[in-house]
């Protein structure tokens, strides 16, 4: 009687099992399916906005935005190159010139403009700082011309 009850135990378990297990397959009408995401079709290489970089007594902050193309914020990025003078070289250095390459990060996005940033603390009043940037979203890319600021005094 015991093997007997074992046995039914086991098969409804199992059979509870099977049918939980099969209720976890994907609905075809779930929330994923309602809302595709936007088509890449609309979406445009990012071009150059407006320069927003501003300094301090001790540091800089280069803010470049740029329009995104109708791109989703995960699909943009923004890589600056740069290079500090002690002061102002005596031609405008160009983009071979300017040695370190660092990621931005996104400071502000809206459906139409991003717009990027990288602070660095520690310069003397009076230092040049040369950069450009370039731009990237899923459709393709963009770079700014090369630009200066100066560390307040």
């Amino acid at each position: 009687m015991k093997e007997l009850y074992l046995t039914t135990f086991r098969s409804v378990l199992f059979c509870l099992l099977a049918i939980s297990l099969l209720g976890c397959e994907k609905d075809e009408t779930s929330f994923e399916n309602q809302n595709p995401t936007p088509s890449t079709n609309n979406v445009s290489a990012p071009t150059f906005d407006k320069y927003l970089t501003t300094t301090d007594m001790d540091g800089f902050s280069i803010r470049l935005r740029f329009t995104n193309g109708g791109d989703d914020r995960v699909n943009m990025s923004c890589k600056v190159h740069w290079r500090a003078y002690s002061k102002k070289p005596s031609t405008t250095p160009n983009e071979r010139d300017l040695t370190k390459s660092e990621q931005m990060r996104i400071y502000a996005h809206t459906k139409t403009k991003t717009t990027f940033d990288k602070s660095h603390a520690g310069y003397s009043g009076g230092t040049y700082i040369y950069y450009y940037a370039e731009c990237e979203n899923s459709k393709g890319s963009c770079k700014t011309k090369v630009n200066y600021t100066i560390v307040k005094r």
